[in-house]
């Protein structure tokens, strides 16, 4: 694939977000973790593996509380894990054997559960009345355990990439995350230019170690890299 026809894969980004709750287009942020699972999936597309296309992929964005629309990290459809499956190796596919099902669990969730001693793993697809509200949820215990099996097998799980079936139990869990990936402050921004400034650190230094945290600006700056950041500033000169 050619160097410049993989800067056309965009996943739909935009600059602005709708926000149902706030009736109007919120600025949108990535996060590091959006940034990560969108590189690991534009070379998945790339590698032509599993035979995923843009179409298999959309983003989950994450309302933040400082007004802005976080990309939190890629969701892949259903049809993209079936494709990742049927390109495993054997040993890694899902195991329909492997699956037991507990159709009294806990509150009245219906379990999937996926045993799989020689692939060293256990996991679940569950559903009750607060996460699906159609009419088949056996089949979507099924595809949520499946979906799960997929990612964790061919190791996308660890990428920042989900299933469209966690639905809103993704948005909610990622909702969370946000806050402690949120930016700094405007009045961090502004103190932190200052000192900058008064201790005539040139722009080629600035611009450097804001690289060695895969930033660009100085209002790109995380909460939680924000200390790290100013020490080095500090040791710059």
């Amino acid at each position: 694939m050619r160097e410049d026809w993989k800067d056309t894969i965009m996943f739909n980004e935009q600059t602005e977000e709708y926000s149902a709750k706030q009736q109007k287009k919120m600025p949108v942020w990535q996060s590091q973790k959006y940034i990560q699972a969108k590189k690991k999936a534009i070379e998945l597309i790339d590698r032509k593996e599993y035979g995923l296309t843009e179409a298999d992929f959309w983003i989950l964005m994450n309302e933040t509380k400082t007004g802005k629309m976080q990309y939190t990290g890629l969701i892949i459809s259903h049809n993209g894990c079936l494709k990742i499956n049927d390109k495993l190796d054997d040993k890694k596919k899902f195991d329909p054997s492997s699956v037991i099902v507990d159709k009294e669990g806990y509150e009245n969730t219906l379990v999937y559960t996926y045993i799989n001693k020689d692939q060293g793993l256990y996991e679940l697809g569950e559903v009750s009345k607060a996460n699906c509200k159609n009419a088949y949820p056996n089949a979507m215990a099924l595809k949520r355990c499946f979906d799960r099996v997929v990612l964790k097998n061919s190791r996308l799980a660890y990428e920042s990439i989900y299933s469209d079936s966690e639905g809103a139990d993704i948005t909610k869990e990622k909702a969370e995350e946000t806050i402690a990936e949120e930016k700094i402050s405007e009045k961090k921004v502004n103190a932190l230019k200052q000192a900058i400034k008064n201790n005539k650190i040139s722009n080629s230094v600035v611009k450097l170690i804001l690289a060695n945290y895969d930033y660009a600006e100085i209002e790109d700056i995380e909460i939680k890299n924000y200390m790290n950041i100013v020490n080095d500033f500090r040791t710059s000169k």
